[in-house]
């Protein structure tokens, strides 16, 4: 085994040179910056675990959380005999740091429960509860119970347990679980465990609960002085409750002061029904919160029994692009669109309404003629989505929108024909690979498309071209092993995948970057970013917005109550800078504010970022905490789909 230093020296990584912070100490969050730029690299580049073992016993307690941290973030099994030290560190900072990490470790079940029946301390068992929720089977279930009464530990065994939940765990929808989060959420004292307790409640699929536990839940709808558990709670409760109980509850909920209880109360709606649910609607649509809005046009496509032509008319005649695009779409799932679906796609339609046309379309040929010549990228995008969704789309389909002009929408064609390995995909791959014009990714989708016809033996050999169309792309890096079988195919030498290609600065300039401005034809929002938690994910933001990448770009998703999402120039959430950036994973929470990088996968973040509307601690583990709004919360909620951002300063301490 290589020693950490001689392995990165062997990639040519020089260590970094030892800088300043603001108070002009060379540390960063206790740290010496030269290791702390050592132990980064190591990280963003997803190296080996052992890469990092020096640090795991340095006498630093500081380092050793950091190097846990590290660990974590790779996300490979391996990483957990080097946790399992940390583990049963002496520091109990430390052992908080491996709990988080081994919860984002892959196989680490054994490990945190043997930990579990080891660790004393209150803050890590809270932790390694939730590592529970995260990594373990049906014997959490249990632990996670009886830890609800553990002072300290019950917030995380609740959040665990609504873990397993949302993970379908056996056992974690039992009525016993159910009951006893609902004793929990309690009005005294205020405080994590009845929040979480509420969120495991809304996180797990119940089939049933028993008479006490649904009137224990309509108390707190009732009741309960916090809207998010009241939302949470109504989630669950409206699958579960009678149809009177539920007529009546959702009734109050749909006129609840807080407008996130309504939305919850319009989703249930839709979902459930409930008698009177058209008069109940008509006032929804009329919210004055647009958010509420928007839902009760969508539930009242959803909802049984609901004619939708009388309700939805207002709507459908908006000037608002946004609900007459929901309209269109609520009105074809009643199938009561006044006139044919095709005909919404005039351009003399509001973008979104043509938008949603595309999305209702069953013509084949006229979603391929769209997603190849449509001029707006967001139509395309619509259009090559919802072709590659339907049931019956053809492989003769999927070939003629791969060789449209759009790299992304090929890139997802690609990706459809990988599950698809017909012998006719080959020669179409090499040709739209002839033509250049894609990323990394893009060429991972296609290479791996070619993996899978090779793999399937249905090609006696590929095609003569194969390896001369393939060399200047299989030396790319990122592309992971199915270059080396496509190489190995087509007769081509071993690609080197050894590490990401990624541009690593100095820790010490990233520190520097201490927030963002972003101004929008909503107001000022700003943005308090947070270097020493997820410096990568900043800087590479910061240098974005230094080129004035987000000039004009648009919020392209908001979902009410949930998010506000931008970073995307073409406005269809399909698009990026043309790289991809690791995960940086936190112990920061995904509260009001929080603002997150966007995801299609582990490390695939580029310049998509979200803020959230509401608590939403299913968001932790998964997506990076990067920052958090700090002034402009009022505009931030006020931001709708099409809102635009002029520019964005990033701000910087001086040196």
């Amino acid at each position: 085994m290589l020693a950490p230093l001689a392995l990165l020296a062997l990639l040519g990584i020089e260590p970094a040179t030892a800088g300043s912070n603001a108070s002009g100490a060379p540390i960063v969050a206790g740290v010496p910056l030269d290791t702390a730029q050592q132990i980064w690299q190591v990280e963003l580049l997803r190296l080996p675990p052992d890469a990092l073992s020096v640090w795991v016993v340095d006498p630093s307690p500081l380092v050793r959380i950091r190097a846990a941290q590290a660990l974590g973030r790779l996300r490979v099994t391996t990483a957990t005999s080097q946790l399992t030290v940390l583990g049963a560190d002496p520091d109990p900072d430390v052992r908080a740091a491996a709990a988080f990490a081994l919860g984002q470790t892959p196989g680490s079940e054994a490990a945190i429960v043997k930990r579990w029946g080891i660790e004393s301390t209150p803050a890590v068992r809270r932790l390694l509860a939730v590592a529970l929720g995260k990594q373990a089977g049906p014997t959490a279930v249990d632990l996670l119970l009886n830890a609800l009464d553990e002072p300290g530990v019950a917030p995380g065994a609740a959040e665990g347990l609504g873990r397993l939940g949302t993970r379908k765990v056996e056992g974690a929808a039992s009525e016993r679980v159910l009951r006893s989060l609902a004793l929990h959420i309690s009005p005294l004292p205020l405080g994590d465990t009845r929040v979480l307790a509420a969120w495991a409640i809304s996180r797990t699929p119940w089939t049933t609960g028993d008479r006490a536990t649904l009137a224990r839940m309509a108390e707190i709808l009732h009741s309960d002085p916090d809207p998010h558990v009241r939302a949470w709670v109504l989630r669950a409760w409206a699958g579960l409750s009678t149809p009177e109980d539920r007529s009546r509850v959702l009734a109050g909920a749909a006129v609840d002061s807080a407008p996130g209880v309504r939305i919850a109360a319009t989703r249930a709606i839709g979902k459930q029904g409930m008698a009177g649910a058209d008069v109940i609607l008509a006032t929804l649509l009329v919210d004055s919160d647009p958010g509420v809005r928007l839902e009760a046009i969508a539930a009242v496509g959803e909802c049984p029994g609901v004619s939708a032509a009388g309700l939805l008319a207002p709507a459908f005649a908006s000037k608002d692009p946004r609900e007459a695009a929901a309209a269109l779409r609520a009105l074809v799932a009643k199938d009561a669109l006044p006139r044919p679906v095709a005909e919404y796609l005039s351009p003399a339609m509001f973008l979104p309404v043509r938008i949603a046309a595309a999305e209702s379309l069953e013509d084949p040929q006229a979603l391929v003629d769209l997603a190849v010549h449509a001029a707006e990228a967001p139509l395309r995008s619509a259009a090559a989505g919802h072709l590659l969704e339907r049931e019956k789309t053809r492989v003769a389909d999927v070939l003629a929108v791969l060789a449209g002009a759009d790299p992304l929408i090929a890139q997802a064609a690609a990706d459809w024909l990988k599950d698809h390995a017909d012998p006719s995909i080959e020669r179409p791959l090499l040709d739209r690979l002839k033509r250049g014009d894609l990323a990394t990714a893009e060429v991972r989708s296609f290479v791996s498309a070619l993996a899978k016809v090779y793999e399937a033996g249905r090609i006696a050999r590929p095609a003569p071209d194969a390896k001369l169309v393939l060399a200047p792309w299989l030396g790319m890096s990122g592309l992971g092993e199915d270059a080396a079988r496509v190489a190995a195919v087509v007769g081509l030498p071993a690609p080197v995948q050894d590490h990401p290609d990624r541009r690593i600065p100095a820790l010490a300039e990233v520190q520097q970057i201490v927030s963002a401005r972003i101004f929008t034809d909503k107001g000022e929002i700003r943005i308090a970013l947070r270097p020493d938690e997820a410096p990568y994910t900043v800087w590479n933001f910061a240098r974005l917005a230094d080129q004035g990448y987000f000039d004009g770009v648009q919020f392209h998703r908001v979902v009410p109550d949930f998010v506000i999402q931008a970073g995307d120039p073409r406005g269809d959430g399909w698009g990026g800078p043309g790289w991809e950036i690791p995960d940086e994973i936190n112990a920061l929470p995904y509260d009001v504010g929080a603002v997150g990088m966007a995801l299609s996968g582990p490390d695939t973040g580029g310049s998509q970022w979200f803020i959230t509307l509401s608590p939403q601690p299913h968001l932790e583990g998964t997506f990076t905490v990067f920052g958090h709004v700090d002034y402009g919360e009022r505009a931030a909620g006020a931001i709708q789909q099409g809102a635009v951002i002029s520019h964005v300063v990033v701000e910087r301490l001086e040196r």
